[in-house]
């Protein structure tokens, strides 16, 4: 039977690898394929192309409960290396035990907005920084299994990396 994942048991945002960043909760990039829309002879209709390895706009927000001095250092119009760290939990249906696994998420980002929230008595401030992210990392307990590089013409998923041809054609 597989280890069925349940919750992420906690988390934690470093700057540059290692400079802890205060608590925040994270709105992750979506990923979202350029497409377009192909009809004439030999189809049936419409068909939406996605174009591989072609992402739109990525985009990373951090949630912070009150300003924290790291969300307006965040705020300087330079790239961030951003490393989101989490325990995710899981439940081994084999052996009726929790089980832990490692997520990792890596994004370099340049600041888009930051949001000071709001000031009232005994509640969250609601600050925000939101990010362009260019280069996003998704490792499970130390296995690489996506990685976008939009400057670079990379986008593997389980280490193939479908815009190798790209690359090539371009003589990048």
């Amino acid at each position: 039977m597989p280890k069925r994942s349940e919750r992420v048991i906690d988390y934690s945002v470093f700057l540059s690898g290692t400079e802890y960043l205060g608590t925040a909760t994270a709105d992750l990039p979506e990923i979202s394929f350029l497409s377009e829309t192909i009809k004439g002879a030999g189809i049936s209709g419409e068909i939406d192309a996605p174009s591989p390895g072609q992402t739109s706009a990525m985009t990373l927000t951090l949630n912070w409960n009150v300003v924290e001095k790291a969300s307006l250092k965040l705020l300087a119009p330079v790239v961030h290396a951003l490393d989101l760290r989490a325990s995710v939990q899981q439940f081994d249906t084999a052996t009726n035990e929790y089980k832990e696994s490692a997520l990792k998420i890596t994004v370099r980002g340049r600041p888009l907005s930051g949001g000071l929230g709001g000031l009232e008595a005994a509640t969250a401030m609601s600050s925000t920084t939101a990010f362009s992210i260019n280069y996003l990392k998704v490792l499970i307990d130390g296995e690489e299994i996506l990685e976008i590089d939009k400057l670079n013409y990379i986008f593997k998923v389980l280490g193939k990396d479908y815009q190798a041809q790209t690359r090539a054609n371009l003589a990048l």
